[in-house]
């Protein structure tokens, strides 16, 4: 998994497998959750977002199934 750090008020880091199309997001608080069934279209239009948080919020959180990785 490709894991990017980012510039975010509360998320750490990103990650993205294109075999499995899994998104991992690790926020500040160092939860991580797993959102499986991303489009790399998807994952490069988040990545490239101004505001990534609002990004995720609006078009993943509800939009793909998400477990919380321990």
């Amino acid at each position: 998994m490709i894991r990017n750090n980012i510039n975010s008020s509360n998320i750490f880091s990103l990650g993205y497998d294109s075999d499995k199309k899994m998104l991992e997001i690790e926020f500040d608080s160092g939860e991580r959750y797993r959102h499986s069934n991303v489009p790399e279209s998807v994952y490069k239009k988040m990545i490239e977002s101004e505001f990534i948080g609002y990004y995720i919020n609006y078009n993943i959180r509800n939009n793909y199934p998400c477990v919380k990785v321990k």
